[in-house]
């Protein structure tokens, strides 16, 4: 027989803290951080960033095909600036949003991925599918988000980028916080303007990675987009923390000895303990 015995934990800060503007995040040592990671996941990662671009870009070209028909003429538009159309940049819009409404629950489980990696934990690229489970709210968070920065935009361009950096927390607090996805938006922005400064220097230097990474005909994105996954794992630990569970199961052996195996499991909302012998998830391995 045995007796499992979970413990939860908190790594990192906390919503509480966080509010407060009770942690630390210091560009340097996140950016650090970040590529260290990057490089030690690289293998395991990036199969599932190459599948999140692959599956953006497909609803991106799907979405401009069913507005314009030929896409032809967007390379026309660069060619001959004199025959655009008016509604092509309005299309491009509606594409852009699209892609990133419809794939937000793949891009939830790439963040998670990350931000599991930030706390240390193993991960695979069947992970991907962990913010399926979150896929409304999520969507929604998504959908608020864009939409405050088009209106944002559209009275002031510097409001907007703003809005993107303060919103940034959301979809993980929703996923790893369960939090609603208004109490989402709202808690990362309250919690942003404690550091927004730091988090700025952070963003912008994972965009200078971006525009490196297209340079080198869109194949350095396979570093730059981990990259960038990892420091918003890292800033999301060191802001709100990262929930943690060790399961210890404890078995009865020949003469009355006692073994103990210990789990690192990301915490979930199941309360069911693990049947015996068969503990949740392998030894520092990510399970949402």
């Amino acid at each position: 027989m045995s007796d499992p015995i979970e413990k939860n934990f908190n790594l990192g800060g906390s919503v509480e803290k966080a509010l407060a503007g009770d942690f630390e995040l210091k560009p340097i040592s996140v950016i650090s951080e970040a590529w260290q990671l990057t490089m030690r996941n690289f293998l395991t990662f990036s199969p599932a960033v190459i599948l999140l671009i692959a599956i953006q870009a497909a609803i991106f070209i799907v979405a401009l095909k069913l507005q314009i028909g030929d896409l032809s003429a967007i390379l026309v538009m660069f060619q001959d600036p004199e025959s655009l159309q008016p509604g092509i940049f309005q299309s491009i819009f509606v594409a852009n949003f699209s892609y990133e409404v419809v794939a937000a629950p793949i891009y939830a489980g790439v963040a998670l991925m990350a931000m599991s990696h930030a706390a240390g934990l193993r991960t695979e690229t069947r992970h991907i599918t962990k913010g399926l489970p979150f896929m409304m709210p999520v969507i929604l968070v998504t959908m608020l988000n864009l939409l405050s920065q088009a209106i944002a935009g559209a009275l002031l361009p510097f409001l907007s980028l703003y809005l993107s950096l303060a919103f940034s927390n959301a979809v993980l607090l929703v996923c790893e916080k369960r939090l609603t996805p208004v109490k989402a938006l709202w808690t990362s922005m309250r919690a942003v303007n404690k550091r927004i400064f730091s988090i700025a220097v952070i963003y912008l230097v994972t965009m200078f990675a971006f525009v490196a990474g297209m340079m080198l005909y869109g194949l350095g994105l396979v570093i730059a987009v981990p990259f960038f996954f990892h420091a918003k794992g890292i800033i999301y630990r060191n802001m709100f923390g990262i929930r943690l569970q060790v399961v210890a199961t404890q078995q009865d052996a020949p003469k009355q000895e006692t073994e103990q195996d210990e789990h690192i499991d990301e915490s979930d909302d199941d309360n069911t303990p693990p049947t015996s012998g068969t503990p949740r998830g392998g030894s520092n391995t990510f399970d949402a």
